[in-house]
């Protein structure tokens, strides 16, 4: 957008307050605001926040370790004017997705969106457009005390699930097109309150400032309905994982040709496809970390649960951690299924595309594709098959990313430092926690 065209926009909508968002190294989206009157220093230079505000937690702890501190001086948000929207639902305030900046004016190496940005210039120069569309999980619930309860209680698909939500879904499509997301399908999920939204391939950047903007206008929708719009990987045992899908390809920069299909192969693939695919499997425990960032995210991962029954690929298959949908030509893709909502959705993406880039460069093969259902299989059984479990904790992933020379590579010491040390100190957070669990089956027996 151009800036006199912008500043016209944002001059006839009479807007009160402009603000800029960054998403951090533990998956919250943050924002800043300013006067709308500010307009040419806020293009210019941005707003100020703290190194250390990329030290935080998702609870706002200061991870312990951290190169970032209070000590280092600011950082600068400079808004992106391609990100400009005036949401339906923040009346009178214009909002931008921004990049982050050092003191130098010189994009900093912290900035997650900035590594997607150059792992898409990269796959470009290779030749290869990267788009991705996703399906976004999440739960409306409300909360008393200590205690979470879901919006409803219907079962998986119900159509009276979907006309006692059909009011709110209404009213959160309005809210996505205010902030320039394309819609595919809005629906009810796995039943007792989990709604899903699958949103338009798009290239570039868009996909993952698309998921910043969806959680946004979901989350404030349902505030206004008394619910939380909950994208926690997994709320209780009896509760449906919540994922975050990723539907991706490639194509050549006329953006006319799918390169993941080959009519000539017996499954409509390509053998960028099938190296792509290789790419992602031999660096999955390792992108695990990325995509499924919080210790609460492993109760998710497990056989049976419809998201990855191991680190496999398969055609059709929702076990398989990378599946390819049926349909071929242009709309040959794979799916993703093991992120979750929590990630960031610029390092994921960025991850995952780096991964697969490094299988084609590689010339990798994915090995023969899961034909059948691993869900009621154990993990010594399915090891005996010869698969790979998916990481079973946080503490794994984060080890394996640790050593990933590919992504630290990709990422930059200091980026890949940095999400590797507050994954640790989350894990540090976490691990003394006695769950009602352990209190309900050991504290009348020892």
């Amino acid at each position: 957008m151009q800036v006199a065209t912008l500043k016209k926009r944002i001059r006839e909508s009479e807007l009160d307050l402009l603000g800029v968002s960054y998403v951090d190294l533990a998956g919250v989206a943050r924002m800043k605001p300013t006067l709308a009157s500010e307009i040419d220093s806020f293009l210019k230079t941005g707003v100020k926040t703290s190194r250390a505000n990329f030290a935080l937690t998702s609870y706002d702890q200061l991870v312990h370790g951290s190169s970032l501190d209070i000590s280092q001086g600011d950082l600068a948000i400079v808004p992106d004017p391609e990100t400009f929207v005036i949401p339906s639902y923040t009346p009178k305030v214009g909002r931008f997705l921004g990049n982050i900046y050092e003191k130098d004016r010189k994009l900093s190496a912290i900035c997650p969106r900035d590594f997607f940005s150059r792992v898409l210039k990269d796959a470009l120069e290779k030749g290869y457009c990267f788009e991705v569309g996703f399906e976004a999980e999440f739960h409306l619930v409300t909360r008393e005390d200590k205690s979470v309860f879901p919006a409803d209680y219907f079962v998986t698909h119900q159509q009276d699930g979907f006309n006692f939500h059909s009011k709110i879904i209404g009213e959160m499509v309005d809210a996505l097109k205010s902030v320039g997301i394309e819609l595919e399908k809005a629906h009810v999920e796995g039943g007792h309150g989990q709604l899903e939204f699958d949103i338009a391939h798009n290239s570039g950047l868009k996909p993952a400032d698309d998921q910043v903007y969806f959680k946004d206008a979901v989350k404030t929708t349902a505030r206004n309905y008394g619910y939380i719009a909950s994208f926690m990987p997994k709320i209780g045992h009896d509760w449906w994982g919540s994922g975050l899908h990723l539907h991706m390809s490639l194509w050549d920069k006329s953006r006319r040709n799918n390169l993941f299909y080959e009519e000539r192969d017996k499954s409509g693939l390509s053998e960028l496809a099938y190296q792509f695919i290789a790419g992602i499997l031999d660096h999955l425990p390792a992108l695990t970390a990325i995509a499924c960032p919080s210790v609460n995210s492993y109760k998710r991962l497990l056989q049976g649960k419809w998201n990855a029954d191991a680190q496999v690929y398969g055609f059709g298959g929702r076990g398989a951690a990378v599946r390819i949908p049926d349909e071929r030509r242009k709309a040959t893709r794979l799916e993703c299924r093991f992120p979750d909502g929590a990630c960031n959705p610029y390092l994921a993406l960025g991850a995952i595309l780096a991964c697969g880039l490094d299988g084609i460069e590689r010339h990798l093969k994915p090995g023969e594709p899961l034909d059948y259902d691993l869900s009621l299989y154990s993990d010594r059984e399915i090891r005996e098959k010869g698969f790979k479990l998916m990481p079973r904790s946080l503490r794994e992933s984060t080890l394996a990313l640790e050593m990933d020379q590919v992504l630290r590579k990709a990422m930059g010491e200091v980026l890949h430092g940095e999400f590797v040390r507050s994954r640790e100190h989350d894990i540090s957070q976490s691990v003394d926690k006695v769950t009602q669990w352990e209190v309900d089956r050991f504290l009348d027996i020892y």
